[in-house]
This record gives C-alpha cells, structure tokens and sequence, in this order.
C-alpha cells in the first residue's frame, strides 16, 4: 500500500475550482477484483460493462470509504483482507473535522483506506491514523452521496419521504428540538406507567426490590476496589508459607549463617583496610566497599523486618475466600463488577421510593408531563409550518426538474396527515399526538399524465419513472450541497430512449458542480462522459477477475455500440455510436 504523502505526490492535482472531489480509488482482493487503481476526473465518469462485469464491486468499494458496513464475502476467496483506498482533494472545508478528531490536516488531500478482514472485521484509517468506522460515516457524509437501488425503494417509505423534506428544507435545528421534547415526554409517561401499576403488581414490585435492596446491604460492599484488594490479600496468604522460607533464605544468606555474604564482607574490609595502611591508592576502593556494605546491611534489615510481618493464617484465608464467593454471587444478579452491583442498589433505592411514593409522585409528573405536551405540540407545530413551506418550494422545483426529465405533464405534490394516536389517545399516551419527528405524516403524489388524479407515488409510479424522481430529488438537493462527489447506480433502470437522453443530460449538468460517478447501461447516458471506463469480468489462471480500463475516442465508440446493439456490432452501428457522442458533446 503506498504511504498517503507519496500517493499525493504521485496523483497529478486537477485544474479545479477545488471542489471536493474523489481523485484516486485503489481497490485489493474485493470481491472479483484482485487489484484496481482508478483515477478519476472533474465532470461526469460513467462506468460500463457487461451485466454481472463487477460495476457495482467498484460503487461498494466506494461505499466502504464512507463508512458502509464490511461483510466476510466482500473479501476475495482465498485471500486474508481486502483493502480499499481513497485520496480526495479539495479538503479544506474539512479541516476542522479532523482537527476536532485529532488527526493530522494535509491541504494536498485526504487518504482515506478500508481493510476487511475474511472474519468480517477490519480497520479504518484517514491519513495513516486509525479511526473508527462512525468516524468514516461522518466524513463520508461530507464528501460522497452514493445512490442505488435501495435509495429508488426508500422513496416509497413515509419516513423516508419524511427526511428527504427535512433534508431539503434544512429542518435539522427545529428537528432536534422536538426529538429531545418527545424523548423527555416519552421517559416521564413511562415513570407515570410504572407508578399506575396495579396495586397487587405494586406490592410484588416494592417486594422485590426491598428484597435486592437488603441482601446487598448486607453484603456491606464497602468499595468499587475492595474485590482487587481481597483477591491480592488472598494471592499473599496463599504463598505465606513460599514467602516466609524465600525472604528467611535470603536473610540467612547475607546475614545471619556462619559462611553470610555479610561475614565474608566483614573479612574482606578488614583485607581492603590493611591494604590501604600499606598503600594509600586502594583507600578509595575501601571507601567504595564500605558504602556497598551499607547498602548489604540494608536489604538485610528490610529482609528481616519483612519475615516478621508475614503472616500464616488460614482462618483469615477461608474468610477472604467466603467473601469473595459472596460478592461473585451478587455480581451474577446484579451486575458484571462490584461498582455495577453498588450503582444497581442506589438506583433501585429510588425505584423503591417512588413506588412507596406513588400517588404524590404521579400527580407530580403528570403536572410536568403536560407542561412538555404544550411546549412539545407548539415546537411541533412551528416544524409542519416550515415543513408546508418547504413542500410547496419542494413542488415547484420538483415540476422544473421533472420536466427536464421528459415528465413535463407529471405533478408532484406532497400531501400532509396527522400522526394518529392509540386508542384514541395520543401517541404518547398523554395529551398530544406525535413522534420524535413531530406530527406529520407524509405522503409523496404524482399524476403522471394529463387528467388523472394524484395517487401514492409507491402505488402507481413504473420504475422508470421513480428513477427520475429520484434523480430530480437529488439534483435539486446538489444545488445547496456543491462539491461532493455524487454516486449513482443503475439510475437508469426502467428508462430508455428519450428518456435516457434527459437522464443523461441532467447528469451532465449535475457535473458542473459536483463530480459524478455514474454505472449506467444505456449507451445515451454513456455518450456524456467526460471520463469513461468499461469493466469487464475475465477468467485468468483459473481464477475469474474483474478489470477496467479508461476509454480513449476510438474505444468509446467500440463500447457505445457494444451497448446499443450486444455482440453483433456492423458499421452502421459504429456509425450510429459517433454519432450519439458528437451529439453529446455539443
């Protein structure tokens, strides 16, 4: 793997405005691929191939780099890891992201690198430091948007719907607000559920929990650190004995026996002082062997204050040993580790007080919980507000973009409903409606021809036509959110002709301010690429391997022909695939 500073180096910059953009994308062992290294361009990069070539692998590999979940296959057989590796540049804007996180800031790029494991696990990193994958979503967020099949899906889903106007409308702030009212609304209806408990059901509960209560205050846990300290005093205990002959030996040894260390020092420096009477050069060496005895004589003493203080005691022993068998016990009921089990008995204090504390307590939250319904509804109500706002911006852009798209008869409404309560209460089991997103429910709808009424979109939309939604949604989406690199799969399912034409050029608009990434089959979509790839699946050494290679003039003809008409491809054809890329690029 080529280190960050010398993969900048290599990859020519761009002559850019700057953008955010993916420049480098090195893929090993993924999948079918033993080893891809794509450069890639400002504008519009299309990737074609035949079907089941390998051009998803390469928008998973992608998707890897922002942060998607790794899976075991996704690593080749036969092989330990795969890893992927990405460079943007025009990073600036994130600067302060990695600071915040810690990691080093190159104005040149950033090397973003992915390895999964055949176990399923793996590592991430961003510029050579390790990082958490959430950390991977989080910058992801900011530099690529990929959109597949499942995002086509989502658009049938009322949440998801739901999102896409709070994205568009930039509802985040108004959104936390009344997710953090409905979280606090929701926690106190549940103290009210628990206190409103039958009386039976309340009794058994008080019972209970006095009964935890008393036996782990009679445990008497005195500390979070006592069960360290009693399994210490029990490893000492358990070798008294090997403790006691060791530390005696040793005292014995420089001290005590006839034949000691210390009595053979004591002849020795009688030696060194005689010695030094005769010859005043080993004076010094006396000097330095009486201040060695003195560190001897030292360790002697310790050693034989230490034997004194070791205790054999067995009764102490079986003591610890019952202790520790009770504290094993209640951390098996009650928590993993005697500070859990400590926080388990003070929180069940107060469980057992507000049981015995019922009644006061229930009128006191129900006061509480009806003070946060009014401040929940007015939050919630100032959301749909702007949220009705947003829809109708929402619909006039969507009718501008759609009839880009060869939709120019189509409307696009959304439609807004109340979340409805259970049982004729509120959602909440209090006295408002609502979730953690407000009191909305929407619903998108479209006629798509002249005459006909509004329905679901998911009811009666073909797929080509949710493929162009899709697309509009995102392209009114990329006007507020320039720089990133856009990422579309299979966009083009369930769309042909014309249709393909608009799709295609609205990806080439999309490119003038944002890199696109595109997989497309259609030979019409294809014609507009500033930069083109083909994938192909090949079987080399017995082995079935994914390659691509960037398209010059002459090779994109081959492939666009390819593509309009399979394996049999005549001059007339050819001649037909010149001309859809001239048309293209006027």
């Amino acid at each position: 793997m080529v280190h960050s500073a010398l993969l900048l180096k290599q990859i020519p910059r761009f002559q850019t405005d700057l953008r955010l953009m993916l420049k480098f994308l090195e893929i090993r062992d993924f999948a079918l691929v033993d080893h891809l290294s794509l450069q890639f361009r400002e504008g519009l990069n299309l990737l074609t191939g035949e079907t089941g070539s390998g051009k998803s692998i390469i928008v998973d590999a992608l998707g890897l780099l922002a942060g998607a979940k790794a899976r075991a296959e996704m690593v080749r057989t036969g092989f330990r890891k795969a890893t992927v590796s990405g460079c943007f540049e025009g990073v600036e804007r994130l600067r302060g992201l990695l600071e915040a996180s810690g990691l080093e800031f190159d104005p040149e790029g950033i090397i973003v690198r992915r390895e999964v494991v055949s176990d399923g696990k793996g590592r991430a990193f961003v510029n050579n430091q390790m990082v958490p994958v959430s950390f991977l979503r989080k910058l992801g967020s900011h530099c690529v948007d990929i959109h597949g099949q499942s995002d086509q899906q989502s658009l049938f889903s009322r949440d998801s719907q739901l999102q896409w106007l709070d994205l568009y409308g930039g509802h985040q702030a108004p959104l936390a607000e009344v997710g953090d009212l409905y979280a606090k609304r929701e926690q106190r209806r549940e103290q009210v559920r628990r206190l409103k408990l039958s009386e039976q059901e309340r009794l058994r509960a008080i019972d209970l929990l006095s009964f935890q209560i008393d036996e782990i205050r009679k445990a008497g846990l005195s500390s979070p650190g006592e069960e360290s300290q009693l399994l210490e005093e029990r490893r000492l205990l358990s070798n008294a004995d090997r403790l006691f002959q060791a530390s005696h030996q040793a005292y014995a040894d420089l001290y005590e026996s006839d034949d000691s260390i210390g009595a053979r020092l004591r002849q020795t420096g009688r030696l060194l002082e005689e010695l030094g009477s005769l010859d005043a050069r080993c004076r010094e060496l006396r000097e330095q062997f009486q201040s060695a005895c003195i560190s001897i004589e030292d360790v002697s003493l310790a050693l034989r204050e230490y034997v004194s203080r070791i205790e054999v005691n067995p009764s102490r022993l079986d003591r610890i040993e019952e202790r520790l068998v009770e504290i094993d016990r209640l951390k098996r009921k009650y928590g993993e580790s005697v500070e859990a089990v400590m926080a388990y008995g003070q929180r069940i204090e107060r469980e057992l007080r507000e049981l015995r504390e019922a009644d006061r307590r229930v009128e006191a939250i129900e006061k509480e919980l009806q003070s946060l319904d009014s401040d929940y509804l007015k939050r919630a109500e100032s959301l749909s507000l702007q949220r009705k706002k947003a829809a109708e911006r929402l619909e006039r852009s969507m009718g501008k973009e759609l009839g880009q798209l060869a939709m120019e008869n189509t409307r696009f409404r959304v439609a807004f409903s109340s979340v409805p309560g259970r049982g004729g209460e509120s959602a909440s089991g209090s006295g408002a409606p609502g979730t953690a997103r407000g009191t909305d429910v929407i619903d998108f709808l479209i006629s798509p021809n002249p005459g006909e009424d509004l329905k679901i979109l998911a009811r009666i939309a073909s797929g080509g036509e949710v493929s162009r939604i899709m697309l509009a949604l995102k392209t009114i989406r990329s006007i507020d959110n320039r720089g990133k690199t856009l990422v579309f799969d299979e966009v083009d399912s369930g769309i042909g002709g014309r249709a393909a034409d608009v799709v295609g050029r609205k990806l080439k608009f999309l490119s003038k301010a944002n890199q696109v990434l595109c997989v497309t089959h259609l030979p019409q979509i294809a014609s507009y690429a500033d930069n083109h790839f083909h994938i192909e699946k090949r079987v080399e050494e017995n082995r079935t391997v994914t390659r691509v290679a960037r398209l010059d003039r002459e090779s994109r003809v081959r492939e666009i022909a390819r593509m309009i008409s399979g394996e049999r491809v005549t001059d007339n054809v050819l001649k037909h695939a010149a001309e859809l890329l001239n048309s293209a690029s006027k």
